[in-house]
C-alpha cells in the first residue's frame, strides 16, 4: 500500500506576479495525483499537513511571515518550473 501524502498550499496576494500561480497549482495536482492530495489552506481545516506548498508570484517571500509546524517549500518565479520535482524531493519520492 502507497502512502498519500498531504500537501497544504497557501497563494500569495497576487500583487507582482511573474507566472500563472493557479495554472501551476493545477498542474502540480495533475502530475502528482495518486501519490498526492493537495488542499487549500483554511484556518477551518483539520488537516495535517505533510507539506506546506508556499506558492509566490515573485521573490517577495510574503508567505515565509508566519510559522509552520510541518516542512515547507516556497515556490516563487526562480523555481516554479522545477516545482514537481522540488516536492518530490521534499516528500523522498523515489522516481519509477
Amino acid at each position: 500500500m502507497s502512502e498519500t501524502y498531504k500537501i497544504e498550499t497557501r497563494f500569495c496576494g497576487g500583487c507582482n506576479c511573474y507566472f500563472d500561480r493557479e495554472s501551476l497549482y493545477e498542474h502540480l495536482k495533475k502530475q502528482l495525483s495518486g501519490v498526492c492530495d493537495f488542499f487549500l489552506y483554511s484556518q477551518e481545516a483539520d488537516e495535517r499537513a505533510d507539506l506546506v506548498l508556499l506558492i509566490n508570484g515573485c521573490q517577495s517571500e510574503c508567505l515565509l511571515t508566519e510559522a509552520y509546524d510541518t516542512k515547507v517549500l516556497l515556490i516563487n518565479n526562480k523555481n516554479y518550473e522545477n516545482a514537481v520535482g522540488l516536492i518530490k524531493e521534499y516528500l523522498k519520492l523515489n522516481e519509477n
